[in-house]
C-alpha cells in the first residue's frame, strides 16, 4: 500500500479510498465538479465519505473513519456549526414533531439563501443534501437554478442510494460518481475493528459475519443492529418461514412505542424477511419453475409492496400490515437438496 492509499485510509473506510484520491486528483488538477451525485447502496458510508469531502474542502480535520456512524451528531459539530457549510436532510414537522417523508421546498430556499452569500473565510462554501431521492418535486426544481448557478467557490455534494428515484434534470446537472460496495473481507475486517460493534452490556455482541448477513452486506447497516433484538427477530423470521411457527413476536410490538419507533421496527421486519425469502429463492434456483420458487417469488412481491405502503406518505396500520403478510408466509420452507420443496 503506497503512503498516499494509508493517508487516505485515515480518512475515509477502505472501499473508499480510491474514490477519494479521484477527487483529490480532480481537485489538484481544478476539474473538480461543483455538483457531484454520490450514488450506492445503502449502508455504504456514503454520508460519512461526504462529509469528511465536505471537511477537506473547509480546511477541517478529518473525523476519525474507525468511529463512522451515520447519525453521531457529536463528531459532526465542526461541520453542523461551520458558517460555511449546511447539510440538508429531513426534518421534524412542526405539528406532529415526527420526521417529514420528503425535503421540502422551503429547506432548498433557505439553502439558496446560504448559497448567495460570500463565504465567511473567504474560501470554498459546502452544500450537502441527505438523501437526493426524498426531495420532493418543488424542492427539486428549486435546487435546480442553484445547480446550474454555483456562483464561485461552491461545492453541492447529493447523496443517493436511489437515483432512480431523484429528479432527471437534478441528475443530469450533477457529476454522478460511483459509490461501489467493497469486499466482504473488508467490510468484515472493519466491522470486526469498529470500536462501536461490541454491545452496550461490553460484551463482543453477535459475529461481524451474522451481522453482515443480516444486513446484506453492508457494514454500516450492520453497525446499526450492534446491541438491537435484530438476531431476535431474524430467528423467529426463520422460524416463521422453516417451521410455520406463529408470528405473533414478529407482529407484535410495544403498545407504548412512538408511531415512528413503530414503524422503523416494522420496516426492519421486512427487510429481514425479504432478505430471507430472497435466499430461498436463490436456493430455488436449480429448479426454476418448481412449486415452492413460484409460491416464494409470490411472497417476496408481496413483501416488496408492503415496503412500498410503510415507505410511503399513506401512514398504514403497522400491526394489520404486517398480519396479512405474516400469517400468509408461515411454512415457506427452503428446497430439499434436490431442488424440490423440502
Amino acid at each position: 500500500m503506497s503512503a498516499r492509499d494509508r493517508e487516505a485510509e485515515e480518512v475515509v473506510p477502505p472501499w473508499q479510498v480510491p474514490v477519494l484520491e479521484d477527487l483529490r486528483s480532480a481537485r489538484e488538477q481544478d476539474r473538480l465538479p461543483h455538483a457531484l451525485l454520490l450514488d450506492g447502496p445503502r449502508g455504504w458510508a456514503k454520508r460519512f465519505f461526504a462529509r469528511q469531502f465536505a471537511r477537506e474542502l473547509l480546511g477541517l480535520a478529518p473525523a476519525d473513519p474507525a468511529r463512522c456512524r451515520f447519525g453521531d451528531e457529536e463528531a459532526d459539530q465542526d461541520l453542523m456549526t461551520h458558517p460555511d457549510c449546511r447539510i440538508v436532510r429531513r426534518t421534524p414537522s412542526a405539528g406532529t414533531g415526527r420526521l417529514r417523508q420528503q425535503i421540502t421546498v422551503d429547506q432548498i430556499r433557505e439553502l439558496g439563501e446560504f448559497l448567495v452569500r460570500t463565504a465567511g473565510a473567504g474560501g470554498a462554501r459546502v452544500a450537502i443534501v441527505e438523501l437526493a431521492e426524498e426531495l420532493n418535486v418543488n424542492a427539486g426544481n428549486a435546487l435546480l437554478k442553484r445547480l446550474e448557478e454555483p456562483g464561485p467557490g461552491t461545492h453541492l455534494l447529493l447523496v443517493t442510494s436511489q437515483s432512480s428515484r431523484v429528479l432527471a434534470t437534478v441528475r443530469s446537472r450533477c457529476q454522478r460518481l460511483l459509490m461501489p460496495p467493497g469486499a466482504r473481507s473488508l467490510a468484515e475486517a472493519w466491522l470486526a475493528g469498529n470500536p462501536d460493534a461490541s454491545s452496550p452490556d461490553g460484551s463482543d455482541g453477535t459475529q461481524p459475519a451474522r451481522l453482515l448477513d443480516l444486513a446484506g452486506g453492508a457494514p454500516l447497516r450492520a453497525l446499526e443492529f450492534v446491541g438491537g433484538e435484530v438476531t431476535q427477530l431474524a430467528d423467529e423470521v426463520e422460524a416463521v418461514l422453516d417451521r410455520g411457527a406463529a408470528p405473533d413476536r414478529l407482529i407484535a410490538s410495544d403498545q407504548r412505542q412512538e408511531p415512528d419507533a413503530a414503524r422503523d421496527r416494522a420496516a426492519l421486519v421486512l427487510e429481514l424477511l425479504y432478505r430471507a425469502v430472497a435466499a430461498r429463492i436463490r436456493d430455488c434456483a436449480d429448479a426454476p419453475g418448481a412449486p415452492s420458487q413460484r409460491g416464494l417469488q409470490a411472497l417476496l412481491d408481496r413483501i416488496v409492496r408492503a415496503r412500498r405502503q410503510l415507505a410511503s406518505s399513506a401512514n398504514p396500520n403497522v400491526t394489520l400490515l404486517l398480519e396479512d403478510l405474516l400469517l400468509g408466509a408461515r411454512g415457506s420452507r427452503r428446497p430439499a437438496a434436490d431442488g424440490r420443496a423440502g
